[in-house]
């Protein structure tokens, strides 16, 4: 399976995207379908990382490259554009939340986010992934040696993140602070280390034989479990966790579903996914604000979007796998495929 791309997993991407988007500028009663897109994030990253770090067995410097190539660049120069707005236009920088979205930390502080002054709250999720990728890793090298077993471990870690989240709902349940606990990477990282359980469990014992329709109906299930008056851990558990199944049962999908997936538009989308979701929270708060109708705002985030793929993710994630990738000895990835 080394080097073989699934167009579907695009589409996926691109679905997610498009749902975030739902959510933030044309939002649902009922239903947060800005959750939804970033849950289908998370189990389609974990079920890619682990895919890259258990079944090929990608070097962990080759991992951490892609990772940084991937990521950085765009991340920064967002970073780097967005206080330089500020300053030039004359509004306060805060720099306690401008650190901890360069460390990727900000969904441990430094405020909470009813008292965030930068357009980086949605930073939380790139955390999340940041700190799972170092997880991940972690116990790759211990499985290389022979000290764990990667499923049990897997296995354990996503017991331990649901645990983590019951006990956070029973504790601040209702309180001002149970929105930011459940940004924690300890909680939200359950999609991505089920999803990477599954996929190990699978390839163990085989995927298990369902109907063409189980993917999609757990789609709608997980969909259905984010409803604003479930719990949140049934949200989580049951909702990320449909999510997690459905990813991992694709490939037994009813070929509508694969083909929906396949359609350009969303595969661009997914191709893009990443620089949209960076760019779309400025023009999010312009619209929440009423500083710029919803009209205007979303497609001037999808194409700021998309201008920041081709001119800064794309081109230097290029480059950076060029340069490195003359050191490792392998090839570069085809233009305009992302990165897994």
């Amino acid at each position: 399976m080394h080097g073989i791309h699934f167009g579907y997993l695009d589409g996926w991407r691109g679905l997610a995207i498009v749902l975030l988007l739902i959510g933030h500028f044309l939002p649902v009663p009922g239903i947060n379908f800005g959750a939804v897109g970033v849950n289908l994030f998370f189990v389609l990253s974990g079920w890619l990382m682990c895919r890259l770090l258990f079944e090929q067995q990608m070097a962990i410097g080759v991992f951490y490259r892609r990772r940084v190539a991937r990521i950085f660049p765009a991340h920064y120069v967002f970073l780097g554009l967005v206080v330089l707005w500020f300053l030039v236009s004359g509004h306060r920088v805060d720099w306690a939340e401008v650190a901890a979205a360069v460390g990727f930390v900000i969904n441990y502080g430094p405020v909470r986010f009813g008292d965030a002054t930068m357009p980086f709250g949605h930073i939380w999720s790139l955390c999340v992934e940041e700190h799972s990728y170092l997880l991940l890793s972690l116990v790759a090298v211990a499985s290389r040696k022979g000290w764990v077993h990667p499923l049990r471990v897997m296995a354990m870690l996503s017991a331990m993140f649901a645990l983590v989240g019951i006990v956070y709902w029973l504790r601040y349940a209702g309180r001002e602070l149970d929105f930011s606990k459940w940004l924690h990477s300890e909680v939200s990282a359950y999609g991505i280390f089920l999803s990477a359980w599954l996929l190990l469990l699978f390839r163990a014992r085989g995927t298990p034989k369902v109907s063409s329709y189980a993917a999609p109906a757990l789609l709608a299930l997980g969909v259905a479990a984010h409803w604003w008056s479930i719990a949140q851990p049934v949200r989580t558990i049951v909702g990320v966790g449909a999510f997690a199944l459905a990813v991992n049962l694709l490939p037994t999908a009813t070929p509508r579903l694969r083909h929906a997936l396949e359609l350009p538009v969303l595969r661009a989308l997914g191709v893009w996914s990443f620089s949209i979701y960076l760019w779309q929270q400025p023009f999010y708060l312009w619209a929440s604000d009423g500083a710029m109708p919803t009209w205007l705002a979303l497609p001037a985030a999808i194409l700021a979007g998309i201008a920041s793929f081709h001119l800064v993710e794309n081109p230097l994630r290029r480059h950076l796998n060029r340069v490195w990738g003359r050191a490792e000895g392998g090839s570069v990835l085809p233009a305009g495929r992302p990165a897994a």
